[in-house]
């Protein structure tokens, strides 16, 4: 599902003494099947942006088209809950979300809140947590028995259940331990790889930025700054730095190198495995006298 954003405005708390700008003359273009990763610092308007794209809000002005559906300032939008059955959106900590007795009828409860039957959201939540890789027989258990690893994504598996188009992540690994953290990026790729499920993230993880997308936006005080591969808004360090931005720790490493040996190491790299084959690579020439 493509996602067009025209001349996004946003003002929050318009025409009064706290009326605050969150969003300015944004313009994007995002293509089904695109893992995008938004930054920022803190204020920057990423938060904003992702509640326009399933309705939360709605642009003061400029429009917002996702699929066939168009969200416009001055205009009421008809079918928000299709909109909302399209667009499924994973909140910080989504495991606070969790309220059934079981996993199942937790998972369940999306699809039948959309009016899907009984037995095809069953069907669904058993999909859903094949999706992410936990035994069916979790089903049958409370939600408040499990990991907090496995409590998030049941609450994963329940925005899937509802079958969506486009995957919103705001923060999706706030909270956990390395392991959980490199499993649920690893889910949210094969998501969007094999499902075809379009996915923007927002993160304050520049590793996370720089190795799962395929297109990075950066944001600052409201404005679109830049939108291109990792490769491309990684390499401009300077501009990184002046927004308060940080670099992929490879890139880091790669940067110390560089200056401990005098050489021009730095390049775009932010997979360990492939930082560590270029090093050896360079490190080879240069016995080899290359």
């Amino acid at each position: 599902m493509d996602i067009i954003i025209k001349n996004l405005t946003h003002v929050y708390q318009p025409n009064s003494p706290f009326e605050r700008i969150a969003l300015q003359d944004i313009n994007v273009s995002i293509a089904s099947g695109t893992f995008l990763t938004i930054i920022g610092h803190t204020g920057s308007g990423k938060s904003s942006l992702l509640q326009h794209l399933n309705g939360l809000l709605k642009p003061t002005r400029g429009e917002v088209i996702v699929g066939n559906t168009v969200l416009a300032s001055g205009s009421k939008t008809k079918d928000l809950k299709a909109l909302r059955q399209k667009v499924g959106m994973v909140f910080q900590y989504p495991e606070h979300q969790l309220f059934e007795e079981t996993v199942e009828k937790d998972i369940m409860f999306g699809p039948i809140n959309f009016g899907v039957s009984t037995d095809e959201a069953r069907r669904r939540a058993h999909k859903a947590v094949e999706l992410v890789h936990l035994p069916k027989t979790i089903l049958e258990k409370s939600p408040f028995d499990l990991s907090g690893g496995q409590m998030r994504r049941v609450a994963i598996a329940g925005i899937l259940a509802i079958e969506p188009e486009v995957l919103i992540l705001d923060e999706p690994t706030a909270g956990l331990d390395p392991r959980g953290h490199r499993e649920i990026m690893d889910l949210f790729v094969h998501l969007n790889k094999r499902e075809g499920l379009t996915t923007i993230m927002v993160t304050h993880n520049m590793d996370d930025a720089a190795l799962y997308s395929d297109e990075v936006m950066v944001m600052d005080r409201g404005h679109l700054v830049v939108k291109d591969r990792p490769e491309v808004v990684f390499q401009d360090v300077d501009r990184l730095n002046q927004l308060g931005l940080d670099i992929p720790q490879t890139m880091r490493f790669l940067q110390l190198l560089s200056a401990k040996a005098e050489k021009d190491f730095v390049t775009p790299l932010f997979g360990i495995d492939e930082t560590a084959d270029y090093i050896a690579e360079r490190l080879k020439k240069e016995w080899d006298g290359v």
